[in-house]
């Protein structure tokens, strides 16, 4: 039995490695080129929201790039989104009087298309069938609630306990509430102004996404997938939708299945499943060296650095920072 599972991933690696000998450099560095493209063009949409929550700041869409690049190359060796703190960061550097709840406030509107988006491609693969949906309920997972509700506490003076304390905590943190409201407010300003939302955010990432397209036709035409518009968006609902509605669990299995049945229903005839996992892996690993390396001219630029030793220690050191003055209450 175990000599069988060793000789069908000895086979499974020989198929990998084979696939992965025939794919075309030249392509490959065409999607790299690609890809960084959109990274720089997409942070735009970000410089004018922070514009939008901070008018007098002296901030250049330069910066802007710098710390969005910084932050998405190191999401990948910092763990729990270390990056993105690193971003905010690298932003406060260049406008000191700035307040970290309105800066992460700008993430939201910034987000927004990325999200409408993202669920216009879970609902393009979803009218297609590539992605699998409950068929019962006991593949959907469910709460009793009755326990809650029974529970003895929920009677009418547990209801008027809990009402008291609400308002007491309510009065203790008003002013800090309010306060935090509108610097909250303050970072998503932007949504106030829909016209210069749409030319000044949505245009540059509907851009990103454009090039980003671009980019994956280089990449599977350089791992011999079939490209067509049908199958680089497949591949980009793949690639994100599971981030986006988890009908799901976002695996790798998972990608490599829709996949798998997309590029069939789509073309026409059956792609080798070593071929999709080489592009799906290979892809994966490639990118995120270049966004690692990308991130890290972008932090040095940044910091005045060339060393990524003390590059990275810099941007540790502030997300812990970050992080410890996060969990002390009296500086929330």
């Amino acid at each position: 039995m175990l000599s069988d599972v060793f000789r069908t991933a000895n086979h499974a690696l020989e198929l990998l490695l084979h696939r992965a000998a025939s794919v075309n450099p030249w392509l490959c560095v065409v999607g790299i080129v690609l890809y960084i493209l959109a990274q720089a063009v997409r942070p735009r949409g970000w410089h004018t929201i922070i514009k939008a929550a901070y008018p007098d700041a002296g901030l250049k869409a330069r910066h802007t790039t710098a710390a969005y690049l910084a932050g998405a190359g190191l999401n990948g060796v910092i763990p729990a989104r270390g990056g993105d703190i690193v971003k905010l960061w690298l932003v406060h550097r260049r406008i000191p009087d700035a307040r970290y709840p309105t800066l992460a406030a700008t993430f939201i509107p910034e987000t927004l298309f990325e999200t409408l988006f993202g669920i216009g491609l879970v609902i393009w693969a979803l009218t297609r069938g590539f992605l699998p949906v409950p068929t019962s309920s006991g593949e959907l997972p469910h709460l009793d609630v009755t326990f809650i509700i029974e529970h003895p506490f929920f009677s009418t003076g547990g209801v008027v306990v809990l009402g008291v304390a609400g308002y007491g905590l309510w009065r203790l943190l008003r002013k800090r509430v309010t306060d935090l409201t509108a610097r909250l407010r303050q970072g998503v300003r932007i949504l106030h102004e829909p016209r210069r939302f749409v030319f000044g955010v949505a245009s540059w990432q509907a851009l990103g996404r454009l090039i980003r397209l671009g980019s994956l036709a280089a990449f599977m035409e350089a791992f011999h997938l079939p490209v067509t518009l049908s199958t680089v968006t497949l591949v980009m609902a793949a690639q994100g939708g599971g981030r986006i509605i988890p009908l799901a669990p976002a695996s790798a299995g998972l990608r490599l299945a829709m996949l798998s049945y997309g590029f069939v229903e789509t073309t026409g005839h059956a792609v080798d499943i070593a071929a999709i996992t080489t592009f799906t892996f290979g892809v994966g690993a490639l990118l995120m060296v270049v966004g690692l390396v990308v991130g890290l001219i972008a932090l040095g630029y940044e910091l005045g650095t060339w060393s990524p030793r003390a590059a990275i220690r810099a941007a540790r050191e502030a997300v812990h920072r970050h992080r410890a003055a996060a969990a002390e209450p009296s500086k929330a």
